[in-house]
């Protein structure tokens, strides 16, 4: 028989969103996508998790 393995989550520091960890390069605590965004934009990290604090208020 064969064993299903559950699908391992972590929260990302920055957007507080749980996901797969697939989504985070090894041995860091925020998502790829928000690495990518970072790089892209030039903000720094702390940046990006003031303004996804800021959105989430919202919800």
């Amino acid at each position: 028989m064969a064993r299903t393995r559950k699908n391992q989550t972590k929260v990302c520091t920055v957007t507080g969103l749980e996901t797969s960890i697939n989504n985070f390069y090894k041995n860091q605590n925020h998502v790829k996508a928000v690495d990518n965004l970072r790089r892209n934009s030039g903000a720094t990290k702390e940046q990006m998790q003031r303004m996804f604090n800021q959105i989430n208020s919202y919800v």
